[in-house]
């Protein structure tokens, strides 16, 4: 790989344009006013001190923009990464990381970027594609229903319970309502009032959140508030990140590793999802690698500077993009203006409201609630559905990490169980017309069968293809089956043993077994795996340019074999709409 490719902020250094500095410089300024109340919230919710956050959109911020493939992208703290790691430590089996959960991070942020790094090392960034949407609308659903649920007690002014799941910690919360701080809870309901409709009269470069913060603080220092029960922050640190030695042990290592191997794939999912979307405007090449590259670097430096784990912001990117940003040194920029205004107003954190925070995070909750991507799965098709529902529910009652991997498995096993299901339609073949055989249709004594394969023939397939032609082969009149693989891909090593297997139950009842048609790609599996010197070459017929010389080669072949000098019956397996192009092509 060349310096650009391993760096991408080189190639973009090197073709910077002067007139691109105010742009990207005050788009860095609009990115962190609103990143600011985000990574305290965040910070919170994931059961951390705001530090991290803000650290994280430091570090991450920073790293993750200059190292990773899309110019707008703008990883750090997010919602789905902070749910988990709050599920992370509510579950941990040590009491010590349930009492200082932050001893957990610095290792949990260097497995989740070491992972991603290996992920964009071994070219497995486009494995991601194969992780169905259904599964992301229905982790983020139940996600944020656990979220805006995990709010209530900082919303109530109330102690929050100690659980270790989740909607139990709900319940407890809910029987404390009695002893509900009226303040707090006035707060955070007009923090959720100021922050869903604020926007429609705010500048853009005002974030409502940001708002929300400002003016929640002021009216705890005006009426003092933290007299009456008012909960807030707390004191921050107002120096920058320092060097910080990840601590590491066997312990912690196996409590945290799956939750670490869950926040990995689903970073890189979300980033690169997110990433492509914002390309579709940009029309930027991406190199999804790159990105698993990129955000994993970012998790590797958060490990060493107090930082929780990132991946892709949507909201952050998404503003950072209509914001005017140029090119991804916005995003370098808008990890520079964060520290700027730790250092200088650091200190007035302190005063924020942990309900103004909650009121916040349970808007955030509800909008991970992605109606129009819900109502799409489910009017898509059964398994889109099922694995939402599959992934969602799991969310609730499981753990999130559990139900990121229920719903990934679940979408590639009803991936594989559509892939490997063949579907065969059974034609005479009468002169020259062709006719479908109904169940109650009467046949013409066949002795040849045709079967037509179309697409992947690979292990997922392999079993109830040979289950299928060999129901067809218990017929005792068929006497010669004849493959039609023009169409027939992928080949692989159980696709050969299943052809194997049929070879010889052929052959035990002294019938043929011709190929006719196979692609190149196909021929050369049969050659290598030694199955075409056992079939014999003269029973099988490569691929012509004309679509059926194969077949009829294959055809007289199998009248030399039958004894027969008129033409025989056929019948034919053939892919429906397969047939029908077929028929139209020739004006059948």
């Amino acid at each position: 790989m060349t310096l650009t490719q391993w760096m991408p902020f080189v190639e973009t250094a090197r073709g910077y344009k002067r007139f691109w500095l105010a742009g990207d410089v005050s788009a860095g300024l609009t990115l962190a006013l609103l990143s600011v109340p985000q990574a305290i919230a965040y910070a919170i919710m994931a059961g951390l001190p705001p530090i991290y956050g803000l650290y994280s959109c430091i570090v991450v911020a920073i790293i993750g923009s200059l190292m990773g493939s899309s110019e707008h992208l703008v990883p750090g703290p997010t919602n789905s990464v902070a749910i988990l790691i709050s599920s992370a430590i509510m579950t941990s089996t040590l009491p010590a990381v349930r009492e200082n959960p932050t001893i957990i991070i610095p290792l949990l942020a260097l497995l989740i970027g070491g992972t991603q790094l290996l992920f964009g090392l071994l070219k497995l960034g486009n494995l991601t594609q194969f992780v169905s949407r259904s599964v992301i609308v229905g982790f983020t659903a139940g996600a944020g229903l656990l979220i805006a649920l995990n709010q209530l007690a900082p919303l109530l002014g109330v102690e929050q319970p100690n659980s270790i799941h989740m909607l139990e910690q709900v319940w407890r919360t809910l029987k404390q309502c009695p002893d509900a701080n009226l303040y707090a809870l006035a707060i955070g309901v007009a923090s959720i009032l100021v922050t869903v409709s604020a926007p429609r009269w705010l500048p853009r470069w005002l974030p409502s959140p940001l708002v929300v913060v400002i003016v929640s603080a002021l009216v705890v220092v005006m009426f003092h508030l933290d007299a009456k029960g008012v909960k807030m922050v707390g004191d921050l640190p107002t120096n920058l990140p320092r060097v910080h030695l990840p601590f590491f042990g066997v312990r912690l290592f196996a409590d945290i590793a799956d939750a670490a191997l869950a926040m990995a794939i689903l970073g890189c999912i979300e980033t690169l999802s997110i990433a492509k979307s914002i390309a579709m405007t940009t029309d930027q090449r991406l190199d999804s690698n790159q990105g698993c590259i990129g955000l994993g670097l970012a998790n590797i430096a958060a490990a060493f500077f107090q930082c929780m784990p990132g991946s892709g912001s949507f909201t952050r990117s998404a503003l950072n993009f209509v914001s005017g940003a140029q090119t991804r040194f916005a995003g370098v920029f808008s990890g520079l203006w964060i520290a700027v205004l730790l250092v200088v107003f650091g200190r007035w954190v302190h005063y924020i409201p942990l309900a103004a925070l909650a009121g916040l995070l349970i808007v955030i909750g509800a909008s991970m609630f992605r109606w129009h991507h819900i109502r799409v799965a489910f009017r898509a098709t059964r398994s889109d559905a099922i694995v939402l529902i599959l992934t969602f529910v799991s969310a609730l009652v499981l753990s999130l990490r559990q139900a990121i991997y229920i719903g990934v498995i679940s979408s590639l096993v009803l991936f594989l169980r559509k892939a490997g299901a063949p579907h065969l339609v059974e034609y005479d073949l009468a002169g020259d017309t062709m006719r479908e055989i109904g169940p109650k249709s009467e046949r013409s004594h066949p002795e040849i069968s045709i079967i037509h394969v179309e697409g992947e023939l690979f292990f997922g397939a392999a079993e109830l293809f040979e289950d299928e032609v060999r129901r067809l082969a218990h017929d005792r009149n068929i006497r010669v089956v004849i493959l039609r693989m023009k169409n027939a891909r992928h080949l692989d090593a159980t696709a050969v043993m299943a052809l194997e297997a049929l070879l010889k139950f052929m052959r035990a009842g002294n019938r043929l077994l011709l190929i006719s048609g196979p692609a190149p790609g196909v021929m050369g599996v049969l050659q290598r795996s030694g199955l075409l010197d056992e079939i014999g070459r003269d029973c099988v017929f490569e691929s012509e340019e004309n679509l059926t010389a194969s077949t009829r080669k294959a055809l007289v072949r199998a009248k030399q074999f039958l004894g027969k000098e008129a033409k025989p019956e056929v019948r034919v397996f053939y892919e429906k709409s397969h047939v029908e192009k077929q028929q139209g092509k020739a004006g059948i």
